[in-house]
């Protein structure tokens, strides 16, 4: 027997990252991360993590300055992970980017049109749309992407679908960081209204963070280049370098759960004895939850 535990596994897993910052060359972010390295960190991380992933999504600030060669280094850092997870990679570009660059060193084509883009694995349809505004750091979404996504989101997908954008449709902390935030929520919120969106998945902040949009949950991963210092006074912004992480989404068939997963690796240890899972492997299924949650 094994360990079922009381719920149905997820349909659907996706690791979702966010604002690696790449660099074209040798320099180093602020004078002090190596995102490249933070980058290839991070994605060890996704795979040694061992679930079973539906894509990996990537929301934006691929690189820091919107260099091509970055956009290059971005190819050539990702494909032989999703090659070896089997699984899509799903992006968009962010205030970082820049919309050419990316759509030549990724997509091979030359325009300055936003690479908006529909991904269904298994019935999950997942929506990209670039949320940077050219020429501005502030995020926001023109007539015509709107009209996109009404025609995308008219018929319902099979599992829903989650929107991947780097501007976050919530209110963070931050001052500084609101002068640059999505500039028309309660139209995007009115676009989504009675659609089959189920979740928000989202960077730019710098920091783990989670609210909704209307009833829609919004997951902010936290930069993998460098966080945000949420416990300095708001009217600052201070980098960190740690504690970078990244976003384990788990979609079931009526929720949306989001963990939090570190870029690091830290000391661990057995938190059960081993001999006390291999007992209740051993227990009936309808049984374990009594045998395992009753205090002695």
């Amino acid at each position: 027997m094994v360990v079922t535990g009381t719920q149905p596994a997820p349909t659907h897993v996706l690791a979702h990252l966010s604002d690696m910052h790449l660099i074209a060359g040798e320099g180093l972010l602020h004078g002090h991360i190596d995102t490249a390295a933070q980058f290839r960190k991070a994605l060890a991380r996704v795979e040694e993590s061992g679930e079973q992933l539906d894509a990996l999504v990537l929301s934006g600030d691929l690189t820091d300055f919107g260099q091509l060669e970055a956009y290059r280094l971005v190819r050539d850092i990702v494909e032989p992970v999703i090659d070896r997870l089997g699984v899509p990679v799903v992006l968009t570009g962010g205030n970082h980017d820049d919309r050419r660059a990316l759509a030549l060193g990724l997509h091979g084509v030359d325009t300055d049109d936003p690479q908006d883009a529909v991904t269904t694995v298994n019935g999950l349809r997942l929506v990209t749309l670039d949320s940077a505004l050219p020429g501005f750091h502030h995020g926001g979404f023109t007539d015509r992407q709107y009209a996109w996504l009404a025609d995308v989101l008219a018929e319902p997908a099979e599992h829903g679908t989650i929107l991947v954008m780097h501007h976050p449709p919530i209110t963070y902390r931050s001052p500084l960081m609101q002068l640059i935030d999505f500039e028309d929520v309660p139209r995007l919120r009115a676009a989504l209204e009675g659609s089959d969106v189920r979740a928000i998945l989202s960077g730019h902040l710098h920091v783990t963070s989670f609210g909704t949009l209307g009833a829609i949950p919004v997951f902010v991963a936290g930069g993998v280049s460098y966080v945000d210092d949420a416990g300095a006074p708001r009217e600052l912004l201070m980098g960190v370098d740690g504690p970078q992480s990244w976003n384990l989404i788990e979609v079931h068939r009526d929720h949306v759960v989001g963990t939090v997963v570190p870029v690091e690796r830290h000391k661990t240890w057995p938190a059960l004895n081993e001999a006390v899972v291999e007992y209740i492997a051993t227990v009936a299924v309808e049984d374990q939850r009594t045998v395992f949650s009753t205090k002695r």
